[in-house]
Formats: C-alpha cells, sequence, structure tokens
C-alpha cells in the first residue's frame, strides 16, 4: 500500500529499499523513513525554534515554526504560544500581545491581520511628476526671472486655476 501513496524521490527510495530487501515489516520500514527523511538527530531543534525571528511576511514565519515545532517534542502549549508570538518583528508582536491570543492557531491569524493593517496604513511611494519646460497649455517656454510667467512655472495634476494678483484683489 505505501507504494501506492508516495511519489518521486520517495516512490525511487521506497523501490530501492524493497528490491534490496531492506524492509521486512512495518517497524523497519517506519524506522528507515525516520532515518532518511526525519529530522537529524544532531540538530537541536529545541534551540532553533526559540531563536527563531520573523524575517520577511507572517505566513512565512508560520511555516518555518511549524517545520520545526514538528521536530520538537514535550513543550507545553503555552510555551509553544509565547514562541510564536516572540518570535514575531516587534510591531506585530506589540500589537498582538494586546490582544492576548489563547492559541497559536489564534495568533496566526490575527498576526496575519495586523501585517495587513500595518502594511495598508505604511504612505505608499508617491510618482513625482517630470518638470515642463514649457506652458502647458501655450507651449511657450517658461522663463524663471519673467514676472508674469512665475504664475505658470508648477504644473500641478489636479484643475487648479491660478490667479494673477489683479483677480485676487
Amino acid at each position: 500500500m505505501v507504494a501506492f501513496h508516495i511519489k518521486g524521490e520517495a516512490l525511487i527510495w521506497f523501490k530501492w529499499l524493497h528490491q534490496n530487501n531492506l524492509i521486512t515489516d512495518w517497524p523497519s520500514f517506519t524506522r528507515a523513513l525516520e532515518l532518511r527523511y526525519g529530522p537529524s538527530t544532531y540538530t537541536n531543534h529545541q534551540a532553533e525554534l526559540f531563536k527563531l525571528q520573523q524575517t520577511t511576511t507572517v505566513t512565512d514565519y508560520q511555516s518555518r515554526f511549524k517545520k520545526l515545532c514538528n521536530c520538537v517534542v514535550g513543550l507545553t502549549y503555552d510555551i509553544i504560544l509565547n514562541c510564536f508570538i516572540s518570535g514575531l518583528q516587534p510591531e506585530i508582536r506589540r500589537e498582538l500581545s494586546i490582544l492576548n491570543p489563547y492559541s497559536v492557531s489564534q495568533a496566526i491569524g490575527l498576526a496575519k491581520l495586523i501585517e495587513d493593517k500595518l502594511r495598508d496604513s505604511k504612505p505608499r511611494p508617491q510618482r513625482f511628476l517630470t518638470p515642463q519646460t514649457t506652458h502647458p497649455t501655450t507651449n511657450f517656454p517658461i522663463l524663471p526671472n519673467n514676472k508674469s510667467t512665475v504664475n505658470h512655472q508648477i504644473n500641478h495634476s489636479l484643475p487648479i486655476k491660478r490667479l494673477t494678483p489683479n483677480q485676487l484683489q
């Protein structure tokens, strides 16, 4: 049944084990599977989990966090929740701490919402207009020293009518 449910590199590996009679029963298969695809016994996954920090998106951090959590055994649910929250970026962590999530799943969902909120509240870069060297309607050059054309030097994208001093009076 195993051969029907695996594919790719794992299927090639399984066929090799089977052809060389290295799989005799279910326990020998599960042990071989753990040795081949399981975590290294020489890596301290708990320490890696405690040091993990969000460097990009919450979704990426969540993926790395869950991968390391699967390699660690024996941590309480509160420790895992606190570990997840402490690795978030400071601005997300502060807002999430106020909300006091009760589970890792809730913390992940709230962290994604906070990330979206922070992304939406950041000012977007504005595109600058290239300065024109001619008057937009008459196509005459703008002369900086000529007082009659000074009012026309700024080209706005909004429909703003510039008034002359006589019109202002």
